[in-house]
């Protein structure tokens, strides 16, 4: 009987472990800042994925509600009907824009849906349903983008965990504890990291070049 050393034993059990444990980025998932993302824009973020493709991929910051209103930021503030409804930060790309998510349970008619009861709406049709249901709409100021193949660099560096999503964590109660909630644990970090080693060879083996203007601020 072939005996292996119990070192080797135990990194089997962790790549099984981390390759069971990380999913990869696709639309519909979330993105976890780990420690490694510093600086104020994106340290302990959570972000809804959108897209991701060879194109690149872009999503929503979904933890990060500002003070902001609406009729703040909206030339016709006096014809948005219902109650005031607070902005969140969705990225720092295209800041001018605003987007929303609609927390429905039966499809939206031209929408495209994110996850189960998720859907990204027009614009003109959020401020509708705001009215009459100001809890199922959440509007997003900008978003956070990729460019090709930045997503999977800023993978292998540990940026970034992901995880499914769900309407339930998307439109959270307290979203600024979300992150809290979402962060792994040190032992899932230990699996992780390895399983990142292996990706951060492959990038190394087929390099893609990710140009500097585009790397988030760390």
């Amino acid at each position: 009987m072939t005996r292996f050393p119990k070192w080797l034993l135990c990194a089997a059990w962790l790549l099984s472990t981390a390759a069971s444990a990380e999913l990869a980025p696709a639309k519909g998932r979330l993105l976890v800042a780990t420690e490694v993302v510093g600086g104020d824009l994106f340290s302990e973020t959570v972000i809804l994925l959108l897209e991701y493709g060879e194109s690149g991929a872009m999503g929503l910051v979904v933890n990060r509600p500002t003070d902001v209103e609406l009729a703040e930021l909206l030339e016709d503030a006096e014809e948005i009907p219902g109650r005031p409804q607070a902005v969140y930060w969705g990225g720092p790309v295209e800041m001018d824009t605003l987007s929303a998510l609609a927390h429905a349970g039966a499809p939206v008619e031209d929408a495209d849906e994110i996850v189960a009861s998720v859907y990204r709406i027009p614009f003109d049709k959020a401020l509708e349903d705001a009215a009459t249901d100001p809890a199922s709409i959440r509007f997003y100021l900008g978003y956070a983008g990729w460019a090709p193949g930045q997503l999977d660099y800023e993978l292998a560096r540990d940026s970034w965990h992901v995880l499914p999503a769900s309407d339930e964590l998307i439109f959270a109660d307290d979203p600024k504890r979300l992150w809290q909630r979402l962060k792994p644990t040190q032992e899932y970090r230990a699996a992780g990291s390895i399983q990142q080693t292996r990706h951060a060879t492959a990038i190394m083996a087929h390099p893609r070049v990710v140009p500097q203007q585009f790397e988030h601020s760390q």
